[in-house]
């Protein structure tokens, strides 16, 4: 398993892919999922083990291979930390205006901008969530646990069945079989949730 990188380290990746895209003379605008959406945009999670990307053109354009294999090198991480295998279990029903918020552009510290990250808004990545539920993961159950009840309080949600109302507006079919996730709903601890959530912070 990669080694968890924080938010610092994250931010410095995205500014120099996005220098490395103003190089190429492109722009790269990507969403990003999971742990590393909450990990910039929140003000509960702390450290994430990989990037979860909207679909990337396959195969990597040169540039973008060649500096995300760069930083992998540099930092010791895995050669996948940027990926999109997050794409096939994303909603057909999410709208990218409606269900994103744009998060920041980079590199911070330039003119022109190489690239554009979205995060979901906390009602989707919570329907996303929700759908995995991975709370008895042995490795990342604990913090899959306290994202959901974090994001519960930020969307508002208190009970089980508006969970599985969230649920269903994103993935209908999920809903429609939800037994798992009410079970684990109903049965999962409360506790060791953020005072004051924020998403986005």
């Amino acid at each position: 398993m990669i080694a968890a990188f924080d938010r610092e380290a994250l931010l410095d990746a995205f500014d120099q892919i996005g220098r490395a895209a103003v190089g190429a003379g492109t722009k790269l605008q990507i969403a990003v999922y999971g742990g590393s959406a909450l990990m910039l945009a929140s003000n509960f999670r702390f450290a994430t083990e990989d990037v979860d990307v909207s679909r990337l053109e396959q195969p990597l354009p040169m540039w973008l291979a060649k500096i995300v294999g760069e930083i992998a090198q540099k930092n010791g991480w895995k050669e996948d930390w940027f990926n999109d295998g997050v794409a096939f279990h994303l909603s057909a029903l999410a709208d990218h205006a409606a269900d994103h918020l744009e998060f920041a552009t980079f590199p911070r510290d330039g003119d022109a901008v190489g690239l554009v990250v979205s995060v979901p808004t906390a009602e989707y990545l919570l329907a996303l969530k929700l759908k995995a539920f991975r709370i008895l993961d042995a490795t990342r159950g604990e913090a899959e646990r306290l994202d959901i009840l974090n994001l519960m309080r930020v969307v508002g949600i208190s009970s089980t069945e508006e969970a599985m109302v969230l649920l269903g507006r994103y993935f209908p079919i999920s809903a429609a079989s939800s037994e798992k996730q009410r079970f684990l709903l109903r049965n999962m601890n409360l506790e060791g949730a953020s005072d004051a959530p924020k998403y986005p912070r």
